[in-house]
């Protein structure tokens, strides 16, 4: 299958000196690189490889902080022009002595995904946000903050707001979108699969189907997928086009969204680099037909099961695609 990224972007946050398309954070450490090693001679790391922090309950940390998001994102950020936000990952720039935080950043994806319909395409715009985040603390302080509570979204970083309200109008600065270009709306000939059914226990089913293959690749893209440098990639949402008058589905996308981070040794840049990808999943059939598929009873991932008219699954269509 053709690959197909939306876009590459490198978003890079720098703590000491403000440049073009760069946030300058250089007042979030607690310690200055100067104290701590001298200017000539500091060097700096990823927040996650610092040799003195708890690194299990850091990555326990950024699971409550992205659970957390998901919670209440529905009623706030998630309410606007992008319903699906969803995190990637959330790095900081730390000097290796010490591990005085330099600057740091959550990185998250969306997707809008439009069937035409009057032609059944799919029309995709896939995003990304970099949020700075600031925060005056060492890694080791800052992991024992956010771990201290039931809810690290909003609990006070020392010397700023808590990270729920440093994330305003971050999401107003989409990088890398395509926006859709709405065409004739009539006739209404062509629906997306979400838009299909009418009734509450059909929609529930479509909503267990997406939730199958979702499933199915996170029990899986530890394994493949998620070892490339992308290693935070994400399922953002699976859709397809459907004839309204029969459920007869026209194409299928899944789309993704990943993430990496690194850091200057010398200067303590923190560089973001996010791609998105759409993976076409070929479907012959009905929508309901491949409902019952994704949602039979049986062992086997739903994103393993052949799709209908096909001899191959949704998994399969992600080779090629998918780094």
């Amino acid at each position: 299958m053709t690959r197909r990224a939306s876009f590459v972007s490198l978003v890079c946050i720098v703590p000491l000196v403000a440049l073009a398309a760069c946030v300058d954070l250089s007042d979030t450490a607690d310690v200055s690189s100067d104290s701590e090693q001298g200017v000539s001679t500091t060097t700096y790391g990823e927040l996650s490889d610092y040799s003195k922090l708890d690194v299990d309950q850091w990555f326990g940390d950024v699971r409550s902080l992205n659970t957390e998001f998901g919670n209440a994102c529905g009623d706030t950020f998630c309410g606007g022009d992008w319903s699906n936000l969803t995190p990637m990952s959330f790095a900081c720039s730390v000097t290796e002595k010490l591990g005085s935080i330099q600057s740091c950043a959550w990185t998250f994806s969306a997707s809008q995904v439009v069937v035409d319909p009057t032609t059944s395409t799919l029309q995709t715009n896939l995003a990304t946000f970099v949020c700075p985040i600031k925060v005056r603390s060492t890694a080791v302080k800052f992991s024992a903050l956010l771990a201290s509570t039931t809810d690290p979204l909003h609990v006070a970083i020392p010397g700023y707001a808590t990270i729920n309200e440093q994330l305003g109008g971050c999401f107003d600065h989409p990088i890398g979108a395509t926006p859709i270009v709405a065409g004739p709306q009539t006739p209404v000939t062509y629906v997306a699969a979400s838009d299909y059914y009418t009734s509450a226990t059909s929609r529930a089913k479509w909503a267990a189907a997406q939730k199958g293959l979702l499933d199915g690749f996170n029990n899986i893209c530890g394994d493949t997928f998620c070892g490339s440098d992308f290693g935070d990639l994400q399922s953002l949402q699976f859709e397809c086009s459907v004839t309204k008058s029969s459920g007869n589905i026209k194409s299928c996308a899944w789309v993704f969204g990943g993430s990496f981070s690194q850091v200057d040794a010398t200067r303590g840049t923190l560089s973001e680099t996010s791609k998105n990808f759409r993976c076409d999943v070929p479907v012959k059939g009905t929508l309901p037909q491949l409902v019952a598929v994704l949602t039979a009873a049986g062992p086997q991932p739903a994103s393993d099961r052949i799709l209908p008219g096909e001899t191959t699954s949704a998994y399969d269509a992600l080779g090629g695609c998918l780094p």
